[in-house]
């Protein structure tokens, strides 16, 4: 929902601020969710959070409504928050970022597609209309660049949002 484009995984690379890993930090700009601190002498009142993989393709009322139920579903399984993450998850071994709950983000917009279609939980939310739609749409996405390398990605989406 917040990387709907293929152009999208241009971006969504490690070690490049664009949050690609599923882990949350204090000022970590790798990681999927940043929380920004306050300013001084208001750090314990105050602060923002950062959804790093969201892009201007995305429709903003899918993805803040995907974010809503992600987070509802885990207040209803009483879902555990990870332990928080410093500096690059990039660097992390596999073993430690397995151990963490770490894990890379889709590689491209087809298995964000697949993945999708295995979340009962967002699909269920969001409704099957429109679950089978965004899949549709995305699908078309995919077929629509087939065949193309980055930088024909990059331009067939130059002007498209």
């Amino acid at each position: 929902m917040t990387a709907p484009s293929p152009a999208s995984y241009l971006r969504l690379r490690p070690s490049q601020w664009a949050g690609v890993y599923t882990a949350w930090g204090r000022e970590t700009r790798e990681t999927a969710l940043r929380v920004i601190t306050g300013t001084a002498g208001l750090r314990d009142q105050a602060a923002n959070l950062e959804i790093k993989p969201v892009d201007l393709a995305a429709n903003p009322y899918l993805a803040i409504g995907s974010l809503i139920a992600a987070g509802l579903d885990g207040l209803t399984s009483s879902a555990a928050l990870p332990g928080e993450t410093t500096g690059d998850p990039a660097r992390l071994g596999e073993a430690e970022a397995a151990a963490r709950g770490v894990r890379r983000l889709p590689v491209s917009l087809e298995r964000a597609v697949e993945e999708f279609r295995a979340d009962e939980a967002l699909r269920t939310a969001l409704g099957p209309v429109l679950a089978d739609a965004v899949i549709a749409v995305r699908r078309g996405e995919v077929a629509s660049v087939a065949g193309l390398d980055d930088d024909q990605v990059a331009a067939a989406y130059r002007w498209k949002y």
